[in-house]
């Protein structure tokens, strides 16, 4: 037995110790495994640092890809947009940036002429003599897609609208030599980009740690401009040039902020800073940290019955719906439904308060059916209501499917593929169950910032006024919508400003020239006062019309009709409208307009015509998904009745910041400067949750064309249907 006992003892020793050696080993291996999985990581994140790596771009004096005065091939991110202000001797600049495309940049630069009078309006108070030009860029090729193999190729044209004062085209080659951290550019040029230019960037620190370090840049350029050629420099203090050559210092801090220091022309300095900030693709200054979260618990699919009755059923959708972002307006069961499968469907009417895009309202809706519709509920129809009162979509929900995405089995994506978009379809309202009815808030209060701001007045560089618009809006039985929008000038430097253009004056009636007097008026005013109908006929059609004040010039009665359909896209529309002038510091309306009368000798004369106003369009519409820009065509009458067409093109982002170009080509004869003119200019429609811890749908919208006229103008007339359908519809 002794002897037993000790094989025992030794049997459980090297029991014990070959769990302890494998132990270790197996710890040791654990480790090793760890450490290969950071080194992995390690690796990975370096590789893809290094296929990310970038060479920063940098901008010249007019906020154009370049060195000083000098354009390079490069381009800024889709969806910046940059403001500088430069002082290039003789000369102060102010300039704006806009990246619509990858491949296109657009810009605008103010002008000022130090020193040197406008013979007519300086007298009035004007300043300085100005001038403003627009410039465009088109990459042919980035230097980017090739990794900086091979260069980037732009072609451009600066000051190509207006007096065209410093009109230059021009094709430009950039080299980026990414290890050297060398930039090279080299182009031909015309008008003031006289022959051939080039520049060269270096930024020795750019691999540096140290990010106040990093971003310094040493410039030098050779200038093509003939500065002595009094046709090419307007300014007769700006025909000095003792060199070619100009070079100096650039600065980015912060990666928004960019300040720049050359010496130019070999006798002066010249300096400048901007700022850009990418408001296309950002997700907010603010983290998203209040957006709703997909639904996730309590789960309840009891079917409908004595422990889950139909009424209990519609409060928990509701308020789940509601702590989500979206308000249900209507519930209906159709107990025996639908006929052809004798399939139960459940129809759910809802508006959508929070998401502006599609795809997120998917997202919810997938996890609040999956968690809360009974088993015995076989088919879900959510109808998607716009904001103005009127249903734009619907998805069929098989629960079959949406059970299985409950329970891990599908996807998302599947998910949607099987829940397409469709045209909306209805209850049977005499035989099936309404389980849940709210009417839309009937009174929401709005507050407002008030903004008009004008370049170019005869006693001012810039004129603007800013104040507050408050206001209440809602439904009224019927589904009707009514808004009521008062204003209040607070500050404003408007009052001195002459309301005829006294260089250029219109030679229209003054449907739009005249605007000022109404921007003028004191005290508060009643800036809209409307009521708007939408329906949805079906097979993608919609229609609409609207009464009341439109805005502060014009109010009366609009129509629309528009074609729609899902998941194509293009849309056909007509509109009409039959408008009034609005009397000054009154609602009601006066049936005279302002038209100016010539004389022989060039003056003119006031006077008043009887006017009841018109417009109605043929729209054409086209959504190029792909590139995500929008085509719209307007075909029609216009407001001071000329005829012709009206282009729109818009870029929206996936922020959902839209910026939008227009050109109105019509048989209105108008002139600026002894030179025809046809209306045009740029937009901006900012969303507000950018500034927000959560999504929301409301924008600020701000538009500004390159003269105030009369030609080619349209007056509001309440919400397009086919905006407020896409508002429903868009994906980024």
């Amino acid at each position: 037995m002794k002897q037993i006992a000790q094989y025992r003892w030794i049997f459980f020793s090297v029991l014990w110790l070959f769990i302890r050696v494998s132990a270790f080993l197996s710890a040791e291996e654990e480790v090793d495994e760890t450490d290969r999985l950071f080194n992995d990581l390690q690796v990975v994140e370096y590789i893809n640092s290094q296929l990310a790596e970038r060479m920063p771009v940098t901008y010249d004096f007019y906020q154009q890809g370049g060195y000083f005065n000098m354009p390079s091939a490069r381009m800024g991110e889709p969806g910046e947009i940059g403001f500088g202000y430069s002082h290039v001797h003789p000369y102060k600049n102010y300039s704006l940036r806009a990246q619509l495309f990858k491949r296109l940049e657009v810009s605008g630069s103010y002008r000022i002429f130090k020193g040197i009078d406008d013979p007519i309006l300086t007298p009035l108070g004007f300043g300085d003599l100005s001038d403003k030009g627009a410039n465009v860029k088109l990459a042919l090729l980035l230097p980017e897609e090739s990794d900086y193999k091979l260069p980037g190729l732009a072609v451009g044209l600066q000051d190509f609208m207006g007096t065209k004062n410093f009109m230059a085209r021009y094709i430009v080659l950039t080299q980026v030599f990414l290890k050297l951290n060398l930039e090279v550019s080299l182009g031909y040029g015309k008008n003031r980009l006289k022959g051939w230019f080039g520049g060269v960037l270096w930024m020795p620190f750019r691999q540096s740690n140290n990010c106040y370090l990093k971003d310094i840049a040493l410039a030098a350029e050779y200038d093509a401009t003939p500065y002595k050629d009094p046709e090419i420099e307007k300014h007769p203090r700006g025909r000095v040039k003792k060199s070619p050559i100009n070079f100096g210092l650039k600065y980015r801090l912060w990666d928004h902020f960019d300040f720049s220091v050359g010496y130019i022309k070999g006798h002066t300095l010249a300096y400048s800073f901007s700022t850009f900030y990418n408001f296309g693709t950002t997700k907010g200054l603010l983290p998203k940290i209040d957006n709703p979260q997909p639904y996730t618990a309590p789960i309840n699919i009891q079917p409908i019955g004595h422990l889950r009755p139909a009424f209990i059923l519609s409060q928990e959708l509701v308020f789940a719906f509601r702590e989500k972002g979206f308000e249900i307006t209507e519930i209906w069961l159709s107990d025996k439904s639908d006929c052809e499968t004798g399939k139960k469907t459940l129809w759910i009417r809802m508006v959508n308060d929070v998401f502006r895009a599609e795809l997120d309202v998917r997202e919810q809706l997938n996890y609040l059916l999956s968690g809360l519709i009974p088993k015995n509920i076989d088919k879900v129809n959510v109808i998607i209501e716009s904001d103005f009162g009127f249903p734009v979509q619907e998805y069929h929900f098989n629960m079959t499917f949406v059970r299985q995405f409950g329970c891990s089995e599908m996807g998302s994506h599947e998910l949607n593929l099987l829940t397409p978009l469709t045209e909306v379809s209805y209850p049977n309202r005499w035989t099936d169950l309404r389980l849940y009815h709210n009417n839309r808030d009937c009174f929401n209060i709005e507050v407002l910032p008030k903004t008009h701001s004008f370049f170019g007045s005869s006693r001012g560089k810039f004129k603007y006024s800013l104040g507050l618009n408050a206001g209440f809006n809602g439904f009224i039985p019927g589904n009707v919508y009514y808004s009521v929008l008062f204003g209040y000038n607070i500050l404003s430097n408007l009052h001195h400003i002459s309301p005829v253009d006294r260089l250029n004056p219109s030679r229209l009636i003054n449907v739009r020239t005249d605007i000022i007097r109404y921007y003028q008026q004191d005290g508060i005013t009643v800036d809209e006062a409307y009521l708007q109908k939408n329906w949805n006929i079906g097979k993608g059609w919609y229609g609409r019309i609207a009464a009341g004040l439109f805005e502060e010039q014009y109010g009366g009665f609009a129509t629309e009709l528009l074609y729609c359909p899902i998941n194509k896209p293009f849309a056909v529309g007509l509109e009409g409208a039959v408008l009034g002038k609005r009397a000054l510091n009154s609602v009601w309306f006066t049936d005279k307009i302002r038209k100016l009368k010539f004389l022989p000798d060039g003056s003119y004369v006031i006077t008043h015509r009887k006017f009841v106003g018109s417009q109605f369009f043929l729209n054409f519409y086209y959504n190029w998904d792909w590139g995500k820009v929008r085509f719209k065509v307007m075909t029609g009458k216009f407001l001071a009745n000329d005829w012709g067409s009206r282009f729109e093109l818009s870029r929206k982002f996936e922020s959902g910041l839209t910026i939008t170009i227009w050109y109105t080509l019509t048989n209105g004869r108008d002139f600026i400067n002894g030179s025809r003119y046809h209306d045009k200019g740029i937009a901006f429609t900012m969303p507000l949750d950018i500034f927000y811890t959560c999504y929301d749908r409301d924008y600020w919208h701000y538009g500004l064309a390159a003269w105030l006229r009369d030609v080619g103008q349209i007056a509001y007339t309440g919400r397009d249907l086919y905006y407020l359908i896409q508002d429903e519809r868009w994906n980024p």
